[in-house]
């Protein structure tokens, strides 16, 4: 297993890349999630394959489709709108100037808990069933990656730290440190017969968009920054 803070991992067991997803904080991992139209019988995926009585469970094996940034996650979408800009106090004086940051959904200043969310996939893996009947199936996540605070514009470790704040994902220590997946994940059940069954681990991210601000002390707000952000 990787070692590193806030270790996160999903895995996806479908007929096509659509993921399965982590759990809200790191160190935790997901069960395994079965996609619409996946290969499998219905009922049988487990994040705690065993070997059938009758022969070996078919392994997984790595699959060379292209790694995925952004997989998209059955079931997700954005946010629902919440007012608009944040309010500013019925005053000439907003005390001191300071920078605060604001989640949007598209540029239009409507604040939305987050956009969706997608999966960093780190390894992708596949069993085919050339037989007549359904087979066992395990998968084990066999390569580790990581996934770090990232945006669409440069922005300092302070503002990292604010975004994740608005984001809230938990943060341990330095906002700078990345997310790894975990190695040795298993996941498996039953693929059909004269089908194959593809597998993605990665970790989900939260993805919001946004901007940055300056309030001056007569509470005016300075040119603002759109950005889209996103987090492990």
């Amino acid at each position: 297993m990787t070692t590193g803070v806030g270790v996160v991992a999903a895995l996806l067991v479908a007929a096509s890349s659509v993921p399965a997803f982590a759990v809200d904080s790191p160190g935790g991992v997901s069960a395994p999630l079965t996609a619409n139209g996946a290969d499998v019988v219905p009922g049988t995926v487990t994040e705690s394959p065993s070997a059938s009585p009758q022969e070996e469970a078919a392994a997984g094996a790595d699959s060379e489709t292209p790694l995925e940034e952004d997989l998209p996650i059955p079931g997700q979408a954005d946010g629902p709108d919440l007012p608009t800009e944040p309010k500013t106090p019925m005053a000439d004086y907003c005390g001191h100037g300071k920078y605060f940051v604001h989640i949007t959904k598209n540029k239009k200043n409507h604040i939305t808990k987050n956009k969706k969310n997608t999966m960093s996939v780190k390894y992708a893996t596949y069993v085919k069933n050339k037989k007549s009947y359904p087979i066992d199936f395990k998968f084990t996540s066999k390569k580790s990656g990581t996934t770090k605070i990232g945006a669409s514009v440069t922005i300092s470790s302070e503002f990292k730290v604010m975004w994740l704040g608005k984001i809230e994902v938990e943060v341990n220590g330095n906002v700078e440190k990345s997310w790894t997946s975990e190695l040795g994940i298993e996941a498996g059940g039953k693929v059909k017969a004269k089908s194959t069954v593809y597998g993605d681990y990665g970790i989900m991210k939260e993805n919001v968009a946004g901007y940055s601000a300056y309030r001056y002390s007569n509470c005016q707000i300075g040119q603002k920054k759109n950005m889209t952000v996103w987090a492990p």
